[in-house]
């Protein structure tokens, strides 16, 4: 089974964002997820996107999708909204297909 991706672009606004980024770290290691790369100056070339990039992997396509949907990560999600804007969150599968 191959593995599951979130791909996180958002600008924080606010120091606060910290206080999130604290429960993210030991949130996302409870639901089998690690942080591969992050990037707190990156450039977008095409599209919209924030400064901030993450990219996050899970064990499948499907835990990713249910830690994005847990209640535990809603709740969290709130200091996200608060102290950043431009966000955007791609969930996606990591095998190759073509």
């Amino acid at each position: 089974m191959s593995k599951g991706f979130w791909l996180v672009t958002t600008t924080v606004t606010n120091q606060a964002f910290a206080e999130y980024v604290e429960a993210f770290q030991p949130w996302i290691e409870s639901v089998g997820g690690s942080v591969l790369a992050k990037d707190l100056e990156s450039k977008t070339v095409e599209g919209k996107g924030g400064k901030l990039s993450v990219i996050i992997q899970f064990p499948s396509k499907q835990a990713a999708i249910d830690a994005y949907n847990s209640s535990e990560y809603q709740e969290l999600s709130k200091l996200r909204w608060a102290n950043s804007s431009d966000t955007n969150i791609t969930i996606m599968d990591g095998g190759v297909t073509h």
